[in-house]
C-alpha cells in the first residue's frame, strides 16, 4: 500500500510540476489576445477558447496537487484547535460527508460528459470556430480522477493516523 501511495504522490507531484508550463502557455495566449485586440484592433475567435480551455486544464489538473500539498482552504475556527489526531478524525469524517459525494459525483459526471463528447463529436458553440469539446472534457475527467485518488490517499493516511497516532509514511 505504501508503494501505491508513493507512486500516486509521485504522479501527482509530476503533474503539478509540469503545470508551470501550462501557466506560461496561458500567459502567452492571454498576452497574444490582448495584443491582437488592443494593438492591432483584430481580435481572434480562437484565442478566447484556447484561454478558457487552458485555464480549465490548469485548474482540473491542479486539484490533486493542491490537495496533496494541503493547499485547499479550510475553516480553521474549530480545526486549528484540534490535536493532530483530532484533525485526522475530522478529516476522515468530512471526507465521507463532503469529499466523496461531491468529487465522486463530479468524476462520474465528467466521465459521462467525456464519453458523450467523443461519441457524438460534440463541438463548442462558444465561437463560429466550433472546436471539438472531447479533449477538454477528457482533461477535466483526468484531473478529477487524480483529485479523487489523492483524496483516497489522504483518507488512508488520516485513518492510519487516527488509529495509530503516527504518520503512515
Amino acid at each position: 500500500m505504501r508503494k501505491a501511495l508513493k507512486l500516486l504522490d509521485a504522479v501527482t507531484d509530476w503533474v503539478g510540476e509540469k503545470l508551470k508550463f501550462v501557466v506560461l502557455f496561458l500567459i502567452l495566449v492571454v498576452c497574444s489576445e490582448v495584443m491582437m485586440r488592443y494593438v492591432f484592433n483584430s481580435p481572434t475567435s480562437q484565442l478566447p477558447v484556447i484561454q478558457t480551455w487552458t485555464g480549465t486544464a490548469f485548474y482540473a489538473l491542479a486539484f490533486g496537487y493542491v490537495h496533496m500539498k494541503k493547499g485547499h482552504v479550510r475553516v480553521d475556527v474549530l480545526y486549528a484547535r484540534l490535536s493532530e489526531r483530532g484533525k485526522a478524525i475530522m478529516d476522515t469524517v468530512l471526507w465521507f460527508v463532503f469529499f466523496l459525494p461531491s468529487i465522486g459525483l463530479l468524476t462520474l459526471a465528467s466521465y459521462n460528459w467525456a464519453v458523450y463528447s467523443w461519441k457524438s463529436n460534440e463541438m463548442s458553440m462558444m465561437t463560429y470556430w466550433y472546436p471539438p469539446m472531447a479533449p477538454v472534457r477528457t482533461v477535466l475527467f483526468i484531473g478529477l480522477v487524480l483529485f479523487l485518488l489523492q483524496g483516497v490517499a489522504a483518507l488512508i493516511r488520516d485513518v492510519y493516523f487516527a488509529v495509530r497516532s503516527k504518520p503512515y509514511d
